[in-house]
């Protein structure tokens, strides 16, 4: 869409903060709200209809958006992160924690496998247990690495304890994991699937880890080629995750010390498959003192305009957190 046509089709203002929005925008860019210019009660697709006790429009049938449709949530103005649903799904699978530390912060974010039943609340479950873990590890002297896969191994535990028959592996919840410790001493990433942790900076970005993935078992084995291997119809299928069915997990770990600013990512496929390259995610995101909040919208924006085929989650922490804490509004 060009810029004309996008002014073209703003058709309205938020209700909240009073920025121009388009007619069926789910949320605002400038202030985050959910259903920015619709009364509470009024149908967001039709305009006409109420919106029923179970949630649907009593003239055309529209699904009023749920409370993870869009999710936003900021941490002292050095990290953010931002959930949605997408274009193309019917609910958001995706989940985010993130959680303060003596020197910066952690974030997790765990994406539901959308062929397994009650995989949302298994993403959601995994990324409180998996925060709460590194959190308190980490605030009790313990080493990053060490941290990140004991989160992972608690995320496991409590994705395979929400599998009601144990002997059916097609109704078991899975999902991915990926987290990211930032304090000033460096960036510790952990994952199981295919959710990325990625550095951005102006000095040159890349991805910090390696996706547990049909595709990239095959790119790194060299039975395969890049562009042939992401051609497969089998490309995304997941060699590793959370789940019952999924053996013995394995937290793969990678730290790394930047040697000037950035900022930290940590995303679903619904963002990266949009955008794989590190050096465009960072073109996106990376735009002077912005917050992190502002950041993970532009990101959204960016994945719902090339197509929003699957549900979105971005959380992003600036390193380091001490400079960019001092930067704050009124400090």
């Amino acid at each position: 869409m060009d810029a004309d046509q996008h002014t073209r089709t703003r058709t309205g203002l938020c209700r909240d903060c009073g920025e121009p929005v388009r007619q069926r925008d789910r949320f605002c860019e400038g202030c985050g709200r959910p259903d920015p210019t619709n009364p509470a009660h009024t149908c967001t697709d039709c305009g006409n209809g109420a919106i029923g006790t179970d949630g649907y429009c009593d003239q055309c049938g529209f699904r009023r958006p749920g409370e993870r449709d869009h999710v936003e949530a900021e941490l002292g103005g050095f990290a953010a992160a931002v959930s949605d649903l997408g274009l193309r799904r019917r609910r958001n699978e995706d989940a985010f924690t993130l959680a303060p530390l003596p020197a910066g912060a952690c974030a997790v974010v765990c994406d539901g496998v959308a062929t397994a039943p009650g995989s949302a609340e298994a993403s959601r479950l995994a990324a409180e247990a998996a925060a709460s873990v590194l959190a308190g590890r980490i605030s009790v002297g313990m080493d990053p690495e060490a941290a990140t896969r004991a989160a992972a191994d608690r995320a496991a535990e409590v994705v395979a304890d929400l599998t009601e028959t144990p002997d059916d592996p097609d109704g078991a919840p899975a999902c991915t994991f990926a987290s990211a410790i930032v304090d000033d001493a460096g960036i510790t990433a952990g994952w199981v699937g295919d959710s990325r942790v990625y550095w951005l900076a102006s000095s040159g970005s890349f991805v910090l880890t390696r996706d547990d993935s049909w595709a990239a078992q095959m790119i790194e084995s060299g039975e395969m080629s890049a562009a042939d291997a992401w051609a497969d119809r089998r490309a995304h299928l997941l060699t590793a995750w959370l789940g019952a069915d999924a053996g013995v997990v394995k937290p793969q770990v990678a730290a790394f010390r930047p040697e000037g600013p950035g900022m930290v990512l940590i995303c679903s496929d619904g963002l990266w498959n949009h955008l794989p390259e590190a050096a465009d995610l960072a073109a996106v995101a990376l735009h002077g003192d912005d917050r992190p909040l502002d950041a993970a919208r532009r990101l959204l924006r960016a994945a719902l305009d090339a197509g929003g085929h699957d549900n979105v989650t971005a959380a992003l922490i600036a390193w380091p957190p001490s400079l960019s804490a001092s930067r704050e509004p009124g400090r």
